[in-house]
């Protein structure tokens, strides 16, 4: 599968595919018949009276011809996985019946549905296959200002390693930004050391921040005092704008949720990171519900690289996540 990539300014931007993107064809056998293309909504009928349902399967159309001639007398129909019955039982529940003296075979389906195009193109000459593309699965496109926004998010990134390296300090940084405003909601260094505090990464520190500002909020909103901080403001002790209102405001103000609204934390906001955040951060950036992930250094044990964290079917959160590399005079 060929990787996504934009340049956006100083950095080379490629997204990072989920599970499915990268699942090879895995096949099971089914029991298939061979029938005139008028008997087929008979055995159909007798294969879902009679013979277990399909199983995982539901991808994978039920009849296709024998033949690649559009015009052929033969179909196959599958009539149950080989997995749910043996030979002597189907042959069993066949004997007396019209189906008696068809021809059975094995054949090999996809045991999974395809997730890209090239999958389907794939996995349908084995047998056909139903293929309906996914939703978050779009073509990797970012307009002129989104491409200035990253950039600008990634260079403040790198400015914020940089300095916090000066210090001696472990030089990793993350910005938390609103794709809508443009805004830089929090940014933060990896303070693990300075505070003697393990739990203190870059990204733990960000999402605090984040949440102290939902404090901030709630105890000034009947002031109607909430306004937007200085880029110059935010650090661990002083937090960005406040970023959602609760159900009940939108009740009693009879407002409607809008790009600045979240329902989460972090609902939505892009996090910009100097290295591939761990899996414990990972994980809190999976229930603060952020939208989108940029790093540029890979982990030795990463959440996104080595276990895929941004896309794992049993979380009830999924995100973007990117990979971006800098790239030299010579290569842009």
């Amino acid at each position: 599968m060929a990787s996504e990539q934009v340049e956006c300014g100083d950095y080379l931007v490629e997204r990072i595919p989920v599970v499915e993107e990268k699942q090879q064809l895995v096949t099971e056998d089914v029991y298939t018949a061979r029938i005139e293309a008028t008997q087929t909504s008979q055995i159909l009928r007798f294969a879902a009276k009679t013979l277990p349902n399909l199983n995982g399967i539901e991808h994978v159309k039920r009849v296709r011809r024998e033949s690649a001639e559009p015009n052929g007398k033969w179909l196959l129909v599958i009539l149950c996985q080989c997995k749910m019955m043996d030979r002597d039982k189907l042959d069993a529940h066949l004997k007396g019946t019209e189906w008696e003296d068809s021809q059975i075979s094995v054949n090999k389906v996809p045991s999974y549905p395809p997730y890209t195009r090239d999958q389907f193109e794939q996995w349908k000459t084995i047998w056909p296959v139903a293929y309906r593309p996914p939703v978050k699965l779009k073509k990797l496109i970012f307009n002129q200002e989104e491409e200035a926004y990253i950039q600008a998010c990634l260079l403040e990134v790198d400015e914020l390693c940089h300095q916090n390296y000066s210090t001696g300090s472990r030089s990793v940084a993350v910005v938390i930004g609103n794709p809508v405003t443009r805004n830089t909601v929090a940014r933060s260094t990896d303070r693990t050391r300075e505070t003697g505090n393990p739990l203190r990464h870059a990204a733990m520190c960000c999402i605090a921040q984040v949440a102290q500002g939902e404090v901030e909020r709630l105890a000034t909103r009947e002031k109607g005092t909430l306004q937007t901080r200085n880029k110059s403001d935010l650090d661990d002790d002083n937090i960005h704008l406040p970023l959602k209102r609760t159900h009940e405001e939108y009740d009693s103000e009879k407002i409607e949720p809008s790009e600045d609204v979240a329902n989460y934390l972090c609902e939505g906001l892009d996090v910009f990171s100097s290295k591939e955040p761990c899996v414990m951060c990972t994980m809190a950036l999976v229930h603060s519900r952020i939208g989108r992930l940029f790093f540029i250094d890979e982990s030795e044990s990463g959440g996104i690289s080595h276990y895929s964290m941004h896309c794992i079917k049993a979380l009830n959160h999924h995100f973007t996540a990117f990979k971006c590399v800098r790239l030299t005079n010579a290569e842009k």
